[in-house]
């Protein structure tokens, strides 16, 4: 259980460091730091942007660091809590859903590079950045994973 603390710790101090950051980038959007939204978008739509998602994001961890004290001061709250997110049917089906959204999210984003290539430039290189950025990701994760499980296994069979 303890090692349960420590994670909601760890995400706690992810929680607030994200808030932080997102207070920090939405300050210096509205004072005029950054003029790239001059050249893509309105400003006031960027800036109404960048403030609306700052604050879900502030909003959003603030709510999780105040569940996450509210665990870790009853220990009945985290013990409900770690057999909540440790179930393991829950966590068979996030895994199979893992596998077949790979399928979808790729499938449809090379319609979208093609469909986009035909409207707008801009939605051609929207769609293929965003293709790349989840190929990219999902193969860094499945490597690293990967190397992990293999050195687990590998630890464990010399115990044997």
């Amino acid at each position: 259980m303890n090692a349960y603390k420590n994670k909601l710790k760890l995400r706690m101090v992810f929680s607030s460091v994200m808030s932080v950051v997102m207070l920090v980038l939405m300050i210096m959007e509205n004072k005029g730091f950054f003029n790239a939204s001059d050249i893509v978008l309105k400003e006031d739509f960027f800036r109404g942007f960048i403030n609306g998602m700052s604050l879900a994001v502030i909003f959003t961890s603030i709510i999780n660091c105040i569940r996450y004290i509210s665990m870790l001061k009853n220990k009945e709250k985290l013990k409900k809590y770690y057999i909540r997110e440790n179930d393991e049917l829950k966590n068979q089906i996030v895994s199979d859903v893992g596998k077949n959204e790979y399928y979808f999210l790729v499938y449809g984003l090379a319609i979208g590079i093609v469909i986009g290539g035909y409207i707008n430039i801009y939605m051609f290189w929207s769609f293929y950045i965003a293709l790349m950025y989840y190929v990219v990701v999902r193969s860094v994760l499945a490597f690293v994973y990967k190397f992990r499980y293999k050195t687990y296994m590998n630890s464990d069979n010399d115990e044997i």
